[in-house]
């Protein structure tokens, strides 16, 4: 409680796992049994996130010429698949490429994207290309140039996939003419 790192983390675990009400309970100064579920629910996604990691670890990625993703689908809990994706970073073999992850949701799929400082000096820019490729498949998305993500239907998945390849490798190689 006194660290705001920890604080935040702790937070932030309520609400992956639709307990933001618990969060408020906790930042309204209810420091028993909120408090307890709270410091339960981190526990939880801290494990969940080791499991995931462990996931990616023994299932590997799929490298493609200008993305490398994995596909977790009901394996990792959406709300967090983006994390993992930021943290697999550590675990991939190639950090020159952004690491997309998949995850099985009622409306489709949900697609994590993360990228590296990096990448996006070379050009990388996540939300554009989250955004303009889930659109051309029927999906929804957007965010940061480093960390974006979509929804798609489940049916376009690899269609969303190779299409996202190339519009990654289309922003690097303008980018790579330009200089």
């Amino acid at each position: 409680m006194r660290d705001a790192s920890e604080f935040s983390t702790l937070l932030n675990a309520t609400a992956r796992y639709d307990h933001a009400g618990i969060g408020l309970s906790v930042c309204m100064g209810n420091r028993e049994k909120a408090y307890e579920f709270a410091r339960e629910l981190l526990a939880e996604h801290r494990q969940n996130l080791v499991n995931g990691l462990m996931y990616v670890k023994e299932n590997g990625v799929i490298q493609l010429e200008n993305i490398q993703y994995f596909d977790a689908g009901l394996e990792i809990k959406e709300t967090i698949v983006g994390i993992i994706a930021g943290m697999s970073s550590t675990i991939v073999d190639n950090r020159n490429l952004p690491i997309i992850a998949f995850a099985k949701v009622d409306e489709g799929v949900k697609v994590s994207g993360r990228a590296t400082q990096d990448l996006l000096r070379r050009g990388v820019n996540l939300a554009e290309a989250m955004y303009v490729v889930s659109v051309e498949v029927g999906g929804m998305g957007g965010g940061h140039d480093i960390a974006a993500g979509a929804t798609i239907p489940k049916s376009t998945k690899e269609e969303f996939t190779q299409k996202l390849n190339m519009f990654i490798g289309e922003q690097l190689r303008k980018k790579a003419l330009s200089k």
